[in-house]
């Protein structure tokens, strides 16, 4: 009888801790989709940031030349920023410092938007540095086909959500962590740390999620003008399994007491398959968002020596078939 008390009690303690471990991955779960919706609530903020590419041609190469010769730039690079954000009305401002691999010269990119319009220098385009191009958000929302808008500028912490709703809502519960201690802020306070990471064990589950979600999450990107239509068109035509998340690859986010995401990093290997011939691609980003909700004022000025991007706008427009 003593051997029977102890086997269900043993079968029930087990049954009891898993059931508990379901319950607490869930609750991490809620915790991190909670947090992707809660960044929808950023109003104005101040944000810093790198990545670092290794970005396959599969992947970027469009019709276009120019386009293309401008990616080239950045698709095998370090980009380092810093900047603040402003979303009613929409004031924006960052310094893009980019790295090619194998470089130790990097060049910068100083992007302000204020009063409806973006200014930028770009080194390839501009010959001085005090020399900016300037676009008419406004006008180039009423009257162009590009879905990047002054209303999608301003919905960047929508968009950043729906991306992150899109990749991690059908991802088993099991495979979300909590960290036992919290993480500690620029700003000295404290945040919960969750994470995700794709390993031998789920590498096939998530992969089967993930391609029920890529023909919506390129449709995203497009329809908010990330993507140009032709290359949107291409990804969606690939074959199934063409576009494949392969580890090591793992998130982070860093949510504070308030619930919103402070402090993320994502490190994603993925291979995509084009004309037979499989492409690997790394991408590792950081970023962190403080001030938020403090409508943190502009430093940058209104540039004087400013020419009109409308030409460039022509060059870069999709070829006509």
């Amino acid at each position: 009888m003593s051997k029977k008390w102890i086997t269900l009690t043993a079968v029930t303690a087990i049954s009891l801790l898993s059931l508990t471990a379901c319950t607490d991955n869930t609750k991490v779960k809620e915790a991190l989709e909670q947090s992707l919706n809660k960044q929808k609530e950023m109003k104005s903020y101040t944000f810093e940031g790198s990545t670092t590419l290794a970005i396959s041609d599969a992947l970027l190469k469009t019709s276009n030349p120019l386009t293309n010769s401008l990616l080239t730039l950045v698709k095998d690079s370090t980009i380092d920023w810093k900047g603040i954000s402003n979303v009613e009305p929409l004031q924006f401002q960052t310094d893009l410092k980019i790295t090619p691999k194998g470089s130790t010269s990097p060049f910068e990119i100083p992007i302000l938007i204020k009063d409806n319009k973006m200014y930028f220098n770009m080194p390839a385009l501009n010959k001085t540095a005090d020399e900016y191009y300037a676009i008419d958000l406004q006008q180039m929302s009423q009257t162009s086909k590009s879905a990047l808008t002054l209303d999608t500028l301003k919905n960047t912490s929508q968009l950043s959500t729906s991306l992150g709703n899109l990749v991690f809502s059908g991802i088993d519960p099991k495979w979300y962590k909590e960290a036992k201690e919290p993480v500690k802020l620029k700003d000295g306070s404290t945040a919960k740390s969750i994470s995700v990471e794709l390993t031998s064990k789920n590498e096939k589950d998530i992969n089967t999620v993930f391609q029920t979600k890529l023909p919506e999450f390129i449709g995203t990107l497009q329809n908010n003008g990330f993507i140009p239509a032709d290359k949107a068109d291409q990804l969606k035509k690939s074959p199934p399994g063409a576009i494949q998340l392969k580890t090591p690859s793992k998130m982070f986010v860093a949510i504070d007491d308030s619930g919103f995401i402070r402090d993320q990093s994502i490190d994603v290997v993925f291979q995509m398959t084009v004309d037979g011939k499989a492409q690997e691609n790394h991408i590792v980003l950081h970023q962190t968002y403080d001030a938020i909700n403090q409508a943190t004022a502009l430093t940058k000025e209104v540039p004087k020596n400013v020419k009109s991007f409308d030409e460039i706008l022509k060059l870069i427009a999709p070829v006509k078939k």
